[in-house]
């Protein structure tokens, strides 16, 4: 048998055992991907149909199977997979790559979840709201709309069933427009902790070794962040 054709041969045996592997999380992936973009155009960081969630995938497997080795177990890539995924899009999105392998993210989390702590405010209608939300560069545009954070109300039921805040189906649309602001202007890792809980379908355990993060700090994230949603975003 020629060189060649034994390379190609031995490249397909790899392929199919890398798609063997990966095959469970491919679902996950694609709601994954599909949520992030979409809070993405939300937020007015990408236009509207910008990205194709399933090319997106396509570069995270080739790039991911380019690095595969056999040692790895199916949960390792599963992790892997999420974690490159987030690099990827988050690359495209503020062109710059925020999750390098090997950036120490626990640090950056503990001022993060200062920014979570219950530094609100009370209207005169009894409504909660943070102090900081008045003060980020984006809400003091004049082009600047509410609605342009409203989140689609499929999403909007995924992340209130999936924290488990109370039953609300009918906001007002000031209270969409705070709560879409509020989950798209989370802090950066803090918000990738939500969208892999939420959409990438990870308990804790799984978000930390995807994140490389201590178990007890993505924990505290996700009460933070529950509460914050829970406190602020709910009609009195």
């Amino acid at each position: 048998m020629k060189i060649k054709e034994s390379m190609h041969l031995n490249q397909e045996t790899e392929f199919e055992e890398f798609y063997k592997k990966s095959f469970a999380a491919i679902p996950s992936l694609k709601k994954f991907v599909a949520s992030k973009l979409q809070l993405a155009e939300n937020e007015g960081l990408i236009d509207k149909g910008l990205y194709d969630p399933n090319e997106i995938l396509d570069e995270v497997f080739m790039e991911e199977f380019n690095l595969y080795s056999k040692e790895i177990d199916e949960r390792q890539l599963r992790q892997t997979l999420f974690l490159r995924t987030i690099q990827k899009i988050n690359h495209k999105i503020e062109g710059e790559n925020q999750f390098a392998e090997d950036l120490n993210i626990d640090t950056i989390l503990r001022d993060e979840l200062n920014l979570l702590m219950d530094d609100f405010s009370v209207e005169a209608d009894g409504n909660y709201i943070f102090d900081e939300y008045f003060f980020d560069v984006s809400y003091q545009k004049n082009s600047f709309k509410p609605s342009q954070f409203i989140l689609e109300q499929p999403m909007e039921m995924e992340i209130i069933e999936k924290l488990g805040l109370k039953d609300t189906a009918l906001f007002s649309d000031r209270s969409r427009a705070l709560f879409g602001a509020s989950v798209c202007t989370l802090p950066p890792i803090s918000k990738n902790i939500l969208e892999l809980y939420v959409f990438g379908n990870q308990d804790i355990i799984e978000i930390s070794d995807t994140l490389k993060v201590h178990e007890d700090t993505a924990r505290k994230v996700m009460v933070r962040v529950k509460e914050r949603l829970e406190k602020l975003f709910y009609d009195k």
